[in-house]
């Protein structure tokens, strides 16, 4: 047990000189009182400051200092999601997974890839996983090969697919190019494919974001297969239509 004061309205508890204080409007206060009255104070501070959790989720790599967000060397960074973390971090929710897509999304060689991926995220409504991973669809043949060639690569549950980031065109100018190809929900219903796989990919292993199709589609150099997606949702109709037109993945 720590040194502690519980009121109404507050908690607050000392440890090793430092003081935590947690106000009742936030999100965590009953998670607190809970931690607290299971005699985990630990758990209790971690939760009262997620600071702490932030900089342990990037491996210290970033921090928040009030407003700004920094890198390890102190420098400040500017990028498109910050205000987005600091608005959500202020209303009390948990901005780990966003913090560690932010430190992948800085490991991108690629500026024009760092520029745009937050936006692309954000408009296409792509999920981040707790370790700030990006989660994509992609359409395959009925036998799980590559719908553009049906035999250059074989996209099974677990699979995990590669090629140099150098053989990857990061021109978004070209609309069908070379490059492994996943997509938002919203693609789907622009092509063809008897199954829809979900795959995981790193930020920073997104090379660009196509032009066509609205910006619902990138190229990458990794992928990871997690599982098949019998009905993705939202979803207007089951039929998927394919064009010559149509850049295949």
């Amino acid at each position: 047990m720590y040194p502690h004061l519980i009121t109404d309205n507050t908690v607050t508890i000392l440890k090793d000189g430092d003081t935590f204080t947690l106000t009742a409007d936030s999100p965590a206060f009953p998670q607190v009182l809970d931690l607290i009255r299971e005699n985990r104070w630990d758990d209790a501070i971690h939760a009262m400051t997620p600071r702490i959790a932030i900089e342990e989720y990037a491996d210290g790599s970033l921090r928040i200092e009030g407003d700004t967000i920094r890198n390890r060397n102190g420098d400040v960074i500017d990028h498109a999601i910050i205000p987005h973390i600091l608005s959500m971090k202020a209303k009390g929710f948990d901005v780990a997974p966003l913090m560690a897509f932010l430190d992948k999304v800085l490991r991108n060689p690629s500026m024009r890839s760092r520029n745009q991926l937050w936006r692309f995220v954000s408009t296409n409504s792509i999920a981040i996983t707790p370790e700030g991973d990006l989660l994509f669809y992609k359409k395959v043949k009925d036998d799980y090969f590559d719908v553009h060639t049906g035999k250059s690569n074989r996209y099974t549950v677990g699979s995990t697919h590669s090629m140099p980031r150098s053989q990857v065109d990061d021109d978004p100018e070209s609309t069908c190019s070379h490059g492994l190809h996943v997509c938002s929900y919203e693609y789907l219903r622009e092509f063809g494919g008897q199954r829809t796989l979900l795959c995981q990919v790193d930020p920073a292993d997104v090379v660009s974001v196509p032009i066509d199709y609205h910006n619902t589609k990138v190229r990458v150099s990794r992928l990871h297969v997690l599982r098949e997606v019998q009905n993705p949702t939202p979803f207007d109709t089951g039929v998927y239509h394919n064009t010559s037109e149509e850049c295949p993945f």
